[in-house]
């Protein structure tokens, strides 16, 4: 695959044209060949880290490679003053035995969050009539962004990530309350959700035993245990998830200290604890409480060293214990790539944002 760039700078107003003049010059440079322009979606990707940026150029390769089509990156760069949007453009291509194919065409858009005014009039034009266009926006701020948040009814599948803590319960229901009311205007996915995967399949293994499933009425309590001094983001999601999969809903029990919060129904109750753990963050430790002829019955996932989780079951004096070895931690391109390849809702974790929800604003009003 070759990189081909159009000089240092470009005017807004000749990116089209001058995506049509290398189109021209690759048909006329092989005549005897077929030149084939793929395209299966348009990608947009607003970010203000300079890390994620950095590690976005290094990795687009990858993205283009199994998604091709037209991508416009947005990097409102925190440490610039810029009112006006300077653009870059390249267009990637390769050549098999039969033809020479353009497998993407990349826009770079750099403003500040102050320019962003005519960020939405800037990249609406760009966009390839006639395919889905997916929107990864990283950015707590960007997303809150009036003028980004604009794009929104124009796109068909709105990927985030949300923060892994948050410095309030208000700052975090208001990001989940932006991500619910867009439900009708486009597909939703999370990142960070996905990332809990590995803890999700460790507590649903539980119950895949037949036997186990009799504990999903008989459960009296669920323990979360996180390391960090914020709110976590990863353990309210573990507890609406589990407040929804068990059927239960957010109810109003007090928050009664800075290290323990409630989620809960009549029988089952959901607790998150956050404890101080050096050079730790996330989930650390999962329990499920159930009781069975006045005898403890108790599951419990908990991270150990090497990618690892290990969950335990004691029962009756007896304890058995398994090892679920995670996929290890993905970079933001694999999370990204992998979810280029749905258009459809993830109603699972819409239900587990609703639940949160319920439970931030009956808790914090």
């Amino acid at each position: 695959m070759s990189l081909v760039t159009f000089g240092e700078k470009i005017a807004l107003d000749k990116i089209e044209a001058a995506f049509q003049n290398f189109w021209r010059e690759t048909s006329d440079a092989g005549s005897s060949e077929a030149v084939l322009k793929a395209a299966t979606l348009n990608l947009i990707i607003i970010l203000d880290d300079k890390t994620l940026y950095d590690e976005l150029l290094a990795g687009l390769q990858q993205i283009i490679a199994d998604h091709p089509g037209r991508i416009v990156i947005v990097y409102l760069n925190p440490e610039s003053d810029l009112t006006d949007i300077e653009a870059h453009i390249s267009a990637y291509s390769q050549k098999t035995k039969e033809q020479t194919q353009i497998s993407a065409e990349v826009v770079i858009l750099e403003t500040s969050h102050a320019g962003s005014t005519h960020l939405a009039g800037t990249i609406l034009p760009l966009l390839l009539p006639d395919l889905p266009v997916y929107l990864w926006c990283p950015s707590y701020a960007a997303l809150m962004n009036p003028h980004v948040r604009i794009l929104f009814q124009f796109i068909d599948r709105l990927i985030v990530s949300t923060p892994s803590e948050y410095d309030s319960p208000q700052q975090m229901a208001a990001m989940i309350d932006t991500l619910l009311a867009l439900d009708r205007e486009c597909k939703i996915s999370d990142m960070s959700w996905s990332r809990l995967t590995d803890w999700r399949e460790a507590v649903a293994q539980f119950f895949d035993v037949q036997e186990n499933l009799k504990y999903l009425g008989l459960l009296d309590e669920v323990e979360i245990t996180c390391a960090g001094d914020k709110l976590s983001n990863d353990a309210l999601l573990m507890a609406g998830w589990m407040a929804s999969s068990l059927k239960s809903a957010a109810h109003a029990a007090a928050i009664q200290d800075d290290s323990t919060i409630y989620f809960g129904r009549h029988q089952l109750s959901i607790k998150i604890r956050k404890k101080s753990i050096n050079g730790r963050s996330g989930i650390r430790k999962i329990k499920l409480y159930a009781e069975e002829d006045e005898k403890a019955v108790i599951f419990t996932a908990m991270a150990i060293p090497d990618e690892c989780i290990q969950t335990i079951l004691q029962k009756g004096g007896s304890q058995v214990t398994r090892y679920l070895y995670c996929k290890g931690q993905k970079k933001n391109i694999e999370l990204l790539c992998a979810e280029l390849d749905f258009l459809q809702q993830d109603q699972i974790y819409l239900n587990t944002c609703r639940i949160i929800s319920e439970h931030l604003h009956e808790n914090n009003s």
